[in-house]
C-alpha cells in the first residue's frame, strides 16, 4: 500500500512544505529521480518533485503506481485571506485550469477526511486561528485516471505560501493521511453551497461522516444526469446519500437533483439533518 505526494518546481508552497517534509520526517533518497530530482521515501510515502504546475500534471497514473496521490499546493484567492484547504480534483465544466472538461478525478474521501481534520488541529497547535479552514469544491486539474487524488493547499498569497507555520500544517495532513486513509467511514457526495463549503467542512470535521466530490450550487443549472452519475462513480467508496446544502441551492435545483440520484439508486439526505443526527 502505498501514497505519492508531489510537490511542483513552479509553486513556492509545494516547495516550502517539500521542504518540510525532508528536514521534520525520516524520507531516504531512494536513488531514484523524476524530472531530474531525487525521489524520496518514508515509511510507505514517496515525495515527488515536478518541474511542470501540478494542474497540468495529467496522467502521472501513467508513471506512478499507488493507492492515492497527493498534491502539496499553493492556492490563490482574489480575497488574499490566509487559509488551509483540502480538496478533490476535477471538472464540473471547462478545463479552464487543468484536467479535461466535465471530468472528474476519483474522490477518496476518507483521505479527504483525515486532510481535513489534521488541517483543523495544526491551526489550532500552531496557533494560525485568523487563517481559514476547510474543504473546497471538486475543481481545476491534473486529470488522473486510475488513482484516486486530493489536494492540500496553502493560501493565499506568497507571504503564506512561504509561511513555515503553513508547510507544517500541511506537512502533518499529508503524513496523516499517508497513515490513515485505509481507515473505513461511511461516504456522502455533496451537492449544493459555494466554492468554499462551510456545510460540507462541518459534516466532515463533526461527523462521522466522509464527502467525495462536492458539486457546488454555480454549476447546478448546466450539470447533467450523466455527469451527476459520473461524479458517483468516481469515488474509491461508493456514498451512502446524496447529502444537500439545502438552503445552498433553489428549490428547482434540489427537485431536479433529488429526481436525478433518486434515479441512480441514491437517498437525498440535509447536511443539517445528519448533522443533528450525529448530535444525537
Amino acid at each position: 500500500m502505498s501514497v505519492v505526494c508531489f510537490c511542483s518546481l513552479k509553486d513556492l508552497a509545494a516547495q516550502n512544505i517539500k521542504e518540510h517534509l525532508l528536514q521534520h520526517y525520516p524520507f531516504v533518497d531512494t536513488g531514484k529521480t523524476y524530472d531530474s530530482t531525487p525521489i524520496y521515501k518514508f515509511n510507505e510515502l514517496s515525495l515527488v518533485t515536478l518541474e511542470q504546475d501540478s494542474i497540468y500534471a495529467d496522467d502521472l497514473d501513467q508513471q506512478f503506481t499507488a493507492d492515492l496521490f497527493i498534491f502539496a499546493s499553493r492556492h490563490k484567492s482574489a480575497a488574499f485571506k490566509p487559509a488551509l484547504l483540502t480538496h478533490i480534483p476535477g471538472n464540473w465544466g471547462p478545463a479552464e485550469l487543468g484536467g479535461k472538461a466535465s471530468t472528474l478525478c476519483i474522490a477518496h474521501p476518507t483521505a479527504l477526511k483525515v486532510a481535513l481534520q489534521t488541517l483543523l488541529t495544526e491551526r489550532q497547535r500552531l496557533e494560525l486561528t485568523d487563517w481559514a479552514c476547510g474543504l473546497e469544491v471538486t475543481h481545476h486539474g491534473p486529470f488522473i485516471s486510475d488513482i484516486p487524488v486530493l489536494y492540500i493547499e496553502i493560501g493565499s498569497t506568497e507571504e503564506e505560501w512561504q509561511n513555515p507555520k503553513g508547510a507544517e500544517a500541511v506537512s502533518q495532513a499529508v503524513v496523516s493521511v499517508a497513515q490513515r486513509y485505509q481507515e473505513s467511514n461511511p461516504v456522502v457526495f455533496g451537492v449544493g453551497g459555494p466554492h468554499y463549503c462551510p456545510a460540507f467542512t462541518r459534516l466532515c470535521a463533526e461527523t462521522p461522516y466522509a464527502v467525495s466530490h462536492i458539486l457546488p450550487k454555480y454549476y447546478l443549472d448546466q450539470v447533467t444526469p450523466t455527469l451527476i452519475q459520473h461524479a458517483i462513480e468516481r469515488t474509491s467508496t461508493p456514498p451512502t446519500y446524496t447529502a444537500l446544502d439545502w438552503k445552498g441551492m433553489k428549490g428547482p435545483q434540489r427537485d431536479q437533483i433529488i429526481q436525478i440520484v433518486s434515479a441512480l439508486g441514491l437517498e437525498t439526505k440535509r447536511v443539517r439533518a445528519l448533522l443533528h443526527q450525529s448530535e444525537n
